[in-house]
């Protein structure tokens, strides 16, 4: 029987997943995001300077770019390394294989070269992940994570999930397995990345690891609920926030009105019973403004009221198509495969 990840989708994923779909529909071939070489090289340095901050380098964000600049900069050798190895590792995304085991040990060399004796290898021992003395989780058996490691990559290339939330799910089942002796962070980021690009090219550039590292007790206390409950849904509603939040500043000028709907749509799959007044705190806006809103999704059919005004709820029915360019489907409070 093939692996099936623990996972059950919730209200708030899909309501976060509708959210990222509005915002990816708005982030065009013109957007800067996708045609600036300017910015892309700026959003690689701060993508590289956040993952390695989070793994402890010291090297602050002008060493970096000295680094990535190809100059002569002072420091400890293995920051500096560090840098250096993580820009080839990133330069490779174009050309890896998401679904390849081959291509993540070809990553994780390039990673860590010079930095671990088995780069490029899984582990050849046990590891455990420590707050002080305290272990915090115990990777997989070592004897066990090639097997864990193939039957995950077998997962990843036939779920006929949505890629951004496999994506997601991928991320805590590789850190879960800790394939790795040193560097699964960096290349669990790097891995996410790269199937977020594969879903939409413009991706690839996106800062997640900037939010991730603004947000990085966050991001260690999810990574161990989920491992506590045996399911990765607290960690795949964190990494859907992040990537929301890493996109919203690069939504394109003109579309607040939009977002502002999908905010609304969003909020009343994960509150079916909210009301007027809780969707304006929400927004933060006026009630008068809220109503204006709803009534505006009840004219366009993607919102509806069944039931009573006082004990009745709202379902939400919202052809994404046009926003997200993905085959026609329909996104409900009863129905909620939109991302199939």
């Amino acid at each position: 029987m093939s692996y099936e990840p623990p996972f059950v989708r919730t209200a708030k994923i899909d309501a976060l997943c509708m959210e990222i779909a509005e915002l990816v529909g708005m982030l065009s071939p013109e957007t800067p995001l996708a045609k600036s070489p300017k910015l892309h090289r700026e959003l690689r340095i701060k993508t590289i300077h956040s993952s390695l901050l989070i793994e402890g380098n010291k090297l602050d964000e002008n060493a970096v770019t000295a680094i990535i600049d190809g100059k002569h900069v002072l420091g400890d050798s293995r920051d500096i390394l560090e840098v250096e190895n993580a820009r080839r590792a990133y330069d490779l995304i174009p050309i890896l294989d998401p679904y390849s085991i081959d291509d993540l040990l070809k990553a994780h060399r390039t990673m860590m070269e010079g930095l671990v004796s088995e780069a490029g290898r899984f582990r050849s021992s046990n590891v455990g992940v420590f707050d002080g003395d305290v272990l915090i989780h115990a990777g997989t058996p070592a004897t066990y994570v090639p097997d864990v490691m193939c039957d995950i990559f077998e997962w990843l290339k036939t779920t006929s999930l949505h890629p951004l939330l496999a994506s997601c799910i991928f991320h805590f089942e590789f850190e879960f397995c800790h394939p790795f002796a040193d560097g699964n962070g960096r290349t669990g980021r790097l891995w996410h990345t790269l199937l977020l690009s594969r879903w939409r090219p413009v991706l690839a550039w996106l800062p997640v690891e900037r939010v991730i590292r603004q947000r990085q007790s966050e991001y260690y206390t999810m990574l161990a609920k989920s491992e506590a409950i045996g399911s990765s849904e607290p960690f795949v509603e964190f990494i859907l926030e992040a990537i929301r939040d890493a996109a919203l500043p690069f939504a394109k000028p003109g579309s607040e009105r939009s977002l502002t709907k999908a905010r609304t749509l969003a909020f009343f799959v994960e509150h079916p019973n909210g009301n007027i007044t809780q969707l304006a705190e929400h927004l933060g806006c006026s009630k008068r403004s809220a109503e204006r809103i709803v009534a505006e999704l009840k004219d366009e059919g993607a919102i509806e009221r069944k039931g009573s005004s006082r004990a009745g709820v709202w379902i939400v029915l919202q052809d994404v198509e046009k926003r997200t360019g993905e085959r026609k489907s329909y996104f409900s409070t009863e129905r909620t495969d939109w991302y199939k």
